[in-house]
């Protein structure tokens, strides 16, 4: 998630990039209210934010990524929080009609991911909730579940514009030549099972409400959202999956609302906790030791921090704002 938001005449909604360096497009106030609808997040009739299936406030991400090659992209709804039970997240899939109108194709309560295959034309999706699997494919109106065996192909290799984004990337991209790839039981391991891997890596604990760190206190009645894997691709090329999870809460998190965590998976399969922080996490085109990626770390203000990787943590280079120098 690139933390960039799209103005949507007097709407906003959180976006990210599908490419590296590409921002996703604006669109009008009617055109967001009717995706945000196909998502399952009708906007409140005083028209302020979307709403979930609890009716409450919510702010879900949403990714945009073409899933079938037709030039229009699709999007992806991931939001979190109490209301999505027993998982604390939920998904959902929009489509866009040549003639221009969303349509929601698909939606849950738990995690969803790419398996790396196609079928029908479309990628053909995992779902995992309450630590249950599912294979989905796409059957001309919207995704549902069967067997693959006879209908789905490798995907083809991403091209720009093309292919599956950070949110839903495979879990085990193939390794670049000469880089260390995991172990057998890593390659074969359970969506639920590596999620848990990789939240146990980042210091969380399970519980009835999801995943968490920890960081709420019920009593205080602040907002809070389990934790969740936001993001999963291979952020510093060496062929192995990195995971950024996310935290949302205003006990600990302030006016902020949100924390991250890098987590990344290990020669031996393994996962490690990288760097955690406060913030909403901006990956940039620019780079630090072992080609990990800059960071700006986003929130509420005009002046952010712009972190680089120094070989053991990252730590502040600059600031910025909208790409230009600022002082804090």
């Amino acid at each position: 998630m690139d933390g960039s938001r799209l103005a949507l005449a007097g709407l906003t909604m959180l976006g990210a990039t599908t490419v590296a360096g590409a921002q996703a497009p604006s669109m009008s106030r009617d055109e967001a209210r009717q995706l945000y609808a196909a998502g399952g997040f009708p906007i409140s009739p005083d028209g302020r934010n979307p709403t979930n299936r609890c009716g409450a406030p919510a702010s879900p991400k949403i990714t945009l990524v073409d899933m079938n090659g037709d030039g229009r992209k699709e999007a992806l709804f991931i939001d979190a929080g109490g209301c999505y039970k027993p998982d604390g997240r939920a998904y959902a899939v929009a489509t866009k009609g040549a003639d221009g109108n969303w349509r929601g194709i698909l939606s849950g309560v738990g995690s969803v991911q790419t398996t790396g295959s196609m079928a029908n034309g479309w990628f053909v999706l995992s779902t995992s909730s309450a630590g249950k699997t599912q294979t989905l494919t796409y059957n001309g109106q919207g995704y549902g579940a069967g067997s693959t065996a006879a209908a789905a192909a490798p995907a083809s290799p991403a091209r720009p514009g093309v292919g599956p984004s950070a949110a839903v990337a495979a879990a085990n991209p193939p390794p670049k030549a000469g880089a260390a790839s995991a172990t057998p039981a890593t390659s074969t391991q359970s969506p639920a099972a590596r999620d848990a891997a990789i939240f146990r890596a980042a210091g969380f604990k399970q519980t009835r409400r999801g995943w968490e760190s920890g960081c709420d206190d019920p009593s205080m009645g602040a907002a809070y959202g389990a934790g969740s894997i936001e993001t999963m691709k291979d952020l510093n090329g060496d062929g192995r999956p990195d995971a950024v999870v996310i935290e949302g809460g205003s006990y600990c998190y302030g006016n902020t609302g949100q924390a991250f965590w890098i987590v990344s998976q290990q020669a031996n399969g393994t996962w490690k906790l990288i760097y955690n922080q406060p913030g909403i996490a901006e990956f940039l085109k620019t780079k630090g030791v072992g080609g990990w990626p800059d960071i700006l770390a986003g929130g509420p203000g005009f002046c952010f921090p712009e972190l680089r990787w120094t070989g053991a943590t990252y730590k502040v280079n600059r600031y910025s704002y909208e790409g230009k120098p600022c002082k804090r």
